[in-house]
């Protein structure tokens, strides 16, 4: 008898360790208790944020998909304790259910990675180890060649001579690092581009309206990314403006009709929008450049394209440009009403953002089967930040992936 107890006693024990091996619960994360519940219902958003959007990054009023995972009854018809316990505790999958769960063609995998902190006005932190995070998850998770990712680095302290940080994310080495994938010959049509974004972004409005919402011009607002030589002189002394919403959706439009429509574009950014001052050195986005206006901005693209002598090229300063919405998927870290931050962890600083994805497509959460506006759903764990999704092809699978 005493035997008998010994063993359950043990086998107990094991029960009890065997989890700890197989499942991590995120650093930071809650688990599904009482008070945690029904603080989540505290939070309940109401069904009218399920779509949400005036515009993620240059895409006027365009249906995004924005999650509202902390909700007592969801389109789904789940208790948001079901809701709650899913996606709080995020369970590490073993390397054997990993490796069968990203079943992709590791050799059709291409990735350009851009990550800013060392900005000359309002410094980020984070930035730069949120580009090396995706970096390691698709070199270590999906086997994606090292020759495959490039990546514009603009760290804070740089280290003389790291290779790594050349070349270094400028303006014009952004717009022909991304240019460059229309014409390399490596890039077969219909393989995955990834462009993946890490540091300030701004809004401008033209000069007559400032304070419009929208204008008759059709300019306003008029989001950017912001280079890390922005609002300095080029050595014609001219100054660098910020990267347009137009140009990248014009850059998007011709890799895709070169290269096919399986680009991925992820933001760890926002736009100008008022914010405490105590949060003005975590939020990623600034204000605009002092020196270069909205119309050097769209005439510095303008300029480009034509030189370019493109046959496709629809002119950034056209009052009838529209975005090309089928060319690729846009993954956004946040509503244009609220800001993406970044925080510091046990590993330093990172997008709140950022951080939660990589967590998320490193858990069993993710399946084969998961599309990007599921995905959404799943790295919605913050009540400050709302994940969004947009494009024609939002209800493909993660990284286009196909049934089998």
């Amino acid at each position: 008898m005493v035997l008998d107890e010994d063993v359950r006693a043990q086998r107990k024990k094991k029960v009890k360790k065997e989890p700890a091996q197989h499942y991590t619960i995120a650093p930071g994360e809650r688990t599904g208790s009482t008070v945690d519940l029904q603080e989540a219902e505290g939070h309940a958003r109401s069904p009218k944020d399920r779509r949400i959007g005036r515009h993620v990054f240059g895409i006027p009023f365009f249906r995004a998909e924005a999650p509202s995972v902390f909700r007592r009854h969801c389109a789904e018809d789940c208790r948001v304790g079901a809701l709650f316990t899913r996606h709080s505790v995020l369970r590490i999958s073993p390397s054997s259910t990993r490796d069968a769960r990203y079943s992709v063609d590791r050799s059709r995998f291409w990735a350009i990675l851009i990550g800013i902190d060392a900005y000359k006005h309002s410094r980020l932190r984070g930035c730069v180890s949120d580009a090396l995070s995706i970096k390691r998850f698709f070199t270590d998770d999906l086997g994606v060649p090292e020759g495959h990712i490039q990546c514009l680095l603009g760290p804070n302290n740089p280290t003389p001579g790291d290779p790594k940080l050349t070349p270094t994310p400028s303006r014009a080495n952004i717009v022909d690092m991304l240019y460059s994938l229309v014409h390399n010959p490596e890039i077969d049509q219909n393989d995955n581009i990834i462009i993946y974004y890490a540091g300030h972004g701004s809004i401008y409005r033209c000069p007559e309206h400032p304070h419009a919402v929208r204008c008759r011009s059709g300019l306003c607002p008029t989001e950017a990314l912001c280079p890390l030589d922005r609002d300095t002189q080029d050595a014609d002394g001219k100054w660098i403006p910020d990267i347009s919403d137009r140009e990248i959706n014009t850059l998007f439009k011709h890799i895709s009709l070169a290269k096919g429509n399986k680009i991925t574009f992820i933001a760890d950014c926002c736009y100008a929008r008022s914010f405490s001052r105590q949060d003005q050195d975590s939020v990623r986005s600034t204000h605009p450049t002092s020196h270069a206006s909205l119309d050097d901005m769209l005439c510095a693209a303008d300029e480009r394209w034509k030189q370019s002598g493109d046959p496709n090229y629809q002119s950034v300063l056209s009052k009838d440009w529209q975005p090309d919405m089928s060319s690729r998927v846009v993954l956004a870290a946040c509503k244009d009403n609220q800001s993406a931050k970044e925080e510091q962890g046990h590993n330093g600083f990172h997008g709140v953002f950022t951080r939660t994805l990589v967590r998320v497509l490193r858990s069993i959460d993710y399946k084969k089967g998961t599309t990007y506006i599921d995905l959404v759903h799943l790295v919605n764990q913050s009540i400050s930040q709302t994940p969004v999704v947009a494009g024609v092809h939002k209800s493909e699978r993660l990284w286009y992936t196909k049934p089998r």
